[in-house]
């Protein structure tokens, strides 16, 4: 019999014995109800009871713990999560009666776990506290003694950069041996600025920047095979020979639309500057043992010289067109000749052509000259293994250079100073360079020694 229903029943039979047959038979009929509706919510408090889980969550000096994670499980499965507000409380209400599992957990901290038996009453307010996680560091300690290396792009003075770096550096102009420059120490650049060194053959350009590989920067490269030691130098691997067609195009285009107006021109100059770079890599016959890659850049630059000088006539203010064009172009082509033997040969023509050079200023354009440097190399590389610990590597570069300065006007140069500068430019000028460089390189590797000559 549930509680309470010993004392409904008196309780009805007292109104029955008082209650006269038909007087007060109203007020009968409203204390069985109101005893009825007693009855049903002391029923339903039973079987739904409210369970309440609260508690408060404290680091170890006492102070409340904000935004930990606390996690309510029920026979190991997952119920409810929460977390922890700013007074370090949380609360799981409305639960029923069984075995549950707090878990309160924060990164950095070692997770609390507290179980509970839920029966008819909800049990004490919880206090939990989070301790530090242990720190654990593991070093291991090996008896081998590391490994010393003479080779000079071993140094500590050497850095890399592939082709993943190259792509997200911004290189102004597509020019990577300035780019690359800046990370030189000025120290070590030298009087003649930097050594550039493409596929180990020194050169005076770098290539199509689509064409480079890496770029290693070494800034003290101390060693008896190099012609200058302890100078600064940028060494350029280009792209390996491949056994299917891919490429590379690249055009950059600015020009001077929205440049801020020149004070001393008196009409806005139209400049414009166009690059147009590329390369294309792929097999040669099947493709198996022989690949070409060629490479190109063309810059174009139509720029403009401001004039303003005083003529005995008057003032002169001009606009006066110096444009620039460079063009670089090279092939190569490579050959595995047998499994010890790989040869390449490259060729790369260059030219650069400047005109009106000189003027600007006081400087009339009468007195300009226009510059041509034209370059052509072949290169020739060999590489041999004669066994695992003998290798020999042959590298040839034949060069030819023409660069010609020539006056626009023959005559006499005048100078009037800080009023104008007329007359021929006086500054014919021709350079001619032919040169051969060729080295041989046989590398021993005996045990842990290595040997060159």
């Amino acid at each position: 019999m549930p509680p309470g229903t010993a004392n409904e029943i008196h309780i009805l039979r007292m109104i029955r014995a008082n209650t006269p047959s038909r007087g007060n038979v109203r007020l009968w009929l409203c204390t069985s109800l109101l005893l009825m509706l007693i009855s049903a919510r002391g029923v339903q408090a039973q079987v739904q009871p409210n369970l309440v889980i609260n508690g408060i969550v404290q680091d170890q000096t006492g102070a409340a713990f904000f935004g930990a994670d606390v996690v309510l499980l029920k026979d190991g499965e997952q119920q409810r999560s929460t977390t922890t507000d700013a007074s370090g409380a949380f609360r799981f209400d409305r639960l029923q009666p069984g075995n549950y599992e707090v878990r309160t957990q924060r990164e950095g901290f070692k997770t609390d776990t507290r179980k509970l038996v839920l029966g008819t009453r909800p049990p004490a307010r919880l206090r939990i506290v989070l301790s530090i996680e242990t720190l654990n560091q593991q070093i291991t300690v090996s008896g081998d003694t590391p490994e010393v290396s003479t080779d000079p792009n071993e140094n500590r003075d050497v850095a890399a950069v592939d082709r993943q770096a190259l792509d997200d550096l911004p290189i102004f102009d597509q020019d990577i041996v300035a780019t690359m420059s800046r990370f030189l120490d000025n120290s070590a650049l030298g009087t003649n600025g930097v050594t550039l060194i493409i596929d180990g053959v020194q050169a005076t350009s770098a290539l199509s920047t689509s064409a480079i590989q890496t770029v290693t920067i070494n800034q003290n490269p101390y060693s008896a095979e190099y012609n200058r030691p302890g100078r600064a130098r940028i060494e350029i691997t280009t792209k390996p020979g491949s056994s299917e067609y891919h490429g590379t195009m690249n055009f950059l285009f600015r020009d001077a639309r929205f440049n801020a107006r020149d004070p001393f021109a008196t009409v806005k100059p139209q400049e414009q500057r166009r690059i147009f770079e590329g390369s294309l890599l792929g097999p040669l016959g099947d493709g198996k043992t022989t690949s070409f890659m060629i490479t190109g850049n063309r810059q174009e630059e139509d720029n403009q010289a401001i004039v303003f000088a005083a003529e005995p006539a008057g003032p002169v203010h001009r606009n006066a067109p110096a444009p620039q064009r460079n063009t670089d172009f090279s092939v190569e082509v490579n050959r595995q000749h047998s499994e010890r033997t790989t040869y390449s040969l490259r060729f790369h023509y260059r030219n650069l052509s400047i005109r009106n050079q000189g003027i600007g200023g006081v400087n009339l354009p009468e007195v300009a000259t226009d510059f041509h440097d034209r370059e052509d190399q072949l290169f020739y590389t060999q590489k041999t293994a004669f066994s695992n610990a003998v290798v020999n590597q042959f590298r040839i570069l034949v060069a030819r250079q023409h660069t010609p300065t020539v006056s626009v006007q023959a005559g006499p140069k005048i100078i009037v100073l800080d009023a104008f500068t007329g007359g021929g430019a006086q500054g014919d000028r021709l350079q001619t360079e032919n040169h051969v460089i060729f080295d041989d390189i046989v590398s021993w590797t005996h045990g842990k020694h290595t040997f060159k000559s």
